[in-house]
């Protein structure tokens, strides 16, 4: 059999990236862990490294609920391997850079200094394969005068811009960060997309790249088509920067006669209908809402009226109605209720694995539909160094002496039976 289709083989899930070796060097954060979990739904094979314990961890027993650490793992870690190796060690470096000769990425997010102490850093990975792709993505990049600042989501969507026209509409109310990490995922989608690219280059060259994401330009890149009024003469865009529908109106949450929050974002187009549905023809022809620039000039007269209008009924009263004339308007739903909505089923947006803590745990479905790749099920997130002897057998071909001695040595690690759910916190 070939090394290619041992690669295959080894793929936790079916897809077009069948054959990819992907080497995952990243702590727990979404712009690594999301981005390689993207590549794994996609046929990838994920080699998540991971540290050796520093003692022998018991197999986890199943708990009633699952722990919350666990769970949180479980939703960015499905269809990888984990192999455990101490990468600090010289022993543990010369096993990676066996991995690093076969591999087609390296996926990291750690500063330059600590990927360098690692021995994975571009120049030395680059070196032991030329045709490797090296993804990084940090908080700023490795280049400009904050190359190397720790970054965390919140400090990142502040910097970016996005933070300003978030929140309340009047002047001066506090902006509010998006309840997503979008620093982190938005990163992790761009690194994707530069990998895929790189894959394509690669196809026709036989050369690797090296990709260099910062968490701060993507945020940067995020505010798309508000950066030309923002920099041009619109000086009240400047002065106030505008946190609504930027043309739709009304836009936002209004407070339904529930008390849930029903949510709006009415374009020039949606406009007459929506008159209609709220039972406020007349509207249409008042001087004061009859056209956007009337509406955008008399939003508060208009948020307001709205307002009293949406708390006469419910919100899931509004959301049919909303949905029978076929303009966007729905109300605000907590994560367990949004995957409750029938939509979500016949998409397949929540799968479920029957897994050995014991329990059901359910994840995000991928919004990827491949109409040459159909759905098929997920496999779950891995042990710590679950599949450690199955790589260091099948991909390294390791004969029994060795492996017998670099787990002596703890320079590799694989439980002695049962599943080990208590990880070490980073590479």
């Amino acid at each position: 059999m070939s090394l290619q289709d041992t690669i295959s083989q080894l793929a936790r899930r079916p897809g077009p990236l069948a054959g990819v070796l992907v080497l995952e060097l990243c702590g727990d954060e979404p712009a690594g862990t999301f981005g390689t979990q993207m590549l794994a739904d996609l046929g990838a094979t994920v080699i998540k490294i991971e540290r050796v314990p520093a003692d022998d961890p018991p197999p986890f027993t199943p708990q009633a609920p699952v722990p919350e650490a666990i769970a949180y793992f479980w939703g960015m870690n499905r269809n990888k391997l984990s192999l455990a190796v101490d990468v600090k060690s010289d022993a543990g470096r010369a096993l990676l850079h066996r991995l690093v000769k076969i591999a087609d990425v390296l996926y990291d997010n750690f500063r330059p200094e600590v990927m360098q102490r690692m021995g994975a850093d571009v120049a030395t990975l680059r070196a032991v394969n030329p045709q490797l792709i090296c993804a990084s993505v940090t908080g700023f990049g490795r280049s400009g005068p904050l190359a190397g600042y720790p970054a965390y989501d919140a400090t990142i969507q502040a910097m970016g811009g996005g933070m300003s026209i978030t929140g309340a509409s009047e002047a001066g109310a506090m902006p509010v960060r998006c309840g997503n990490p979008i620093g982190g995922l938005g990163g992790a989608l761009y690194a994707v997309i530069g990998i895929l690219a790189a894959l394509a280059r690669r196809r026709r060259t036989d050369e690797g790249a090296a990709l260099d994401i910062a968490l701060f330009d993507v945020q940067l890149a995020m505010n798309a088509y508000r950066v030309p009024p923002a920099l041009g003469a619109n000086r009240r865009y400047i002065a106030e920067p505008h946190r609504g529908g930027h043309g739709a109106l009304p836009y936002g949450p209004f407070r339904a006669r529930c008390g849930r929050w029903f949510v709006l974002g009415i374009t020039k187009q949606f406009w007459t209908q929506c008159c209609a549905v709220l039972g406020k023809p007349a509207w249409e022809h008042d001087a004061r809402f009859r056209t956007e620039d009337d509406r955008k000039a008399n939003e508060p007269a208009l948020n307001a009226a709205v307002s009293d209008v949406i708390a006469t009924r419910d919100a899931d009263d509004w959301q049919a109605r909303f949905i029978e004339a076929g303009i966007p308007g729905a109300p605000v739903r907590s994560i367990r209720e949004a995957f409750a909505h029938p939509h979500v089923a016949p998409r397949n947006m929540l799968m479920g694995f029957e897994h050995p803590l014991g329990q059901h745990l359910q994840v995000a479905g991928d919004p990827i539909k491949l109409s040459a790749h159909p759905h098929t099920p997920f496999a779950g997130a891995p042990g710590l160094g679950e599949h450690t002897h199955l790589i260091l057998t099948r991909l390294l071909q390791l004969d029994e002496p060795e492996l017998i001695a670099v787990r002596e040595s703890r320079t590799a690690w694989w439980p002695d039976h049962g599943l080990v759910y208590a990880r070490p916190s980073v590479v």
